[in-house]
């Protein structure tokens, strides 16, 4: 039995916008019902017991791990800085006024 009639093709392509003539919309009511088919296969599938994923892959973090290593001083970090105030890196101003 057919679960998408030649009408609700035409209804769905107008929705789409999509100008489809006559023989087409009888070949896409068939394949979207074959479609309709593959998908009411699968919901028919018992999966009782079968433990929900959203990822099959077991492996979490593949990246190497994280060493602690001595960084710059801030005086070391402001040393090659073209202006600094107050401790801290000085860029010019690009949203206007200051607030």
């Amino acid at each position: 039995m057919s679960q998408i009639s030649r009408d609700e093709v035409a209804h769905l392509a107008r929705l789409a916008r999509l100008a489809l003539s006559e023989d087409e919309l009888d070949s896409y009511a068939g394949q979207l019902d074959a479609i309709l088919d593959h998908v009411s296969a699968i919901q028919s599938v018992d999966v009782t017991g079968v433990k929900p994923t959203g990822n099959p892959l077991t492996d979490v973090n593949v990246t190497r791990p994280d060493v602690v290593v001595p960084g710059l001083t801030q005086e070391q970090a402001l040393d090659a800085a073209p202006e600094a105030v107050d401790g801290r890196f000085a860029v010019p101003r690009i949203l206007g006024e200051a607030e």
